[in-house]
Parts: C-alpha cells; sequence; structure tokens
C-alpha cells in the first residue's frame, strides 16, 4: 500500500496536472529555498486571475 506523500491544506484537491514555467538560470534554487513559497505563488496566481475576471472601468471625459 502506498504512503500519501501530499495532503492539501485545502477542503479542494489539487488538479493532477501541474503548472509548469521555464524560469531564468538559478531562480528554481532561489524561489524553493524560500518558506511556504508553493501557498505564496497559489495566492498570487489567484490574485491575477480574480484581476483578469474584473471588467475593467472605462474613464470617459
Amino acid at each position: 500500500m502506498s504512503t500519501i506523500k501530499f495532503k492539501p491544506q485545502k477542503k479542494v484537491a489539487y488538479d493532477k496536472t501541474p503548472l509548469q514555467l521555464k524560469v531564468s538560470s538559478g531562480v528554481r534554487e532561489k524561489v524553493m529555498a524560500i518558506p511556504g513559497w508553493q501557498e505564496t505563488v497559489r495566492g498570487f496566481l489567484d490574485q491575477m486571475i480574480g484581476a483578469k475576471e474584473k471588467p475593467t472601468q472605462i474613464k470617459e471625459d
């Protein structure tokens, strides 16, 4: 029987397919050295998505 290696903090499980991106040399190691970096990135992505989904207000002169 396999051991559970990861248990999400939220009630909804994370997607099985990871989001991946290429970064400059050395960035990966610096980011992974930050405590709680995964939750920070998830929060930032949620903010980005929320900002993108909000309708923008157009100022009229």
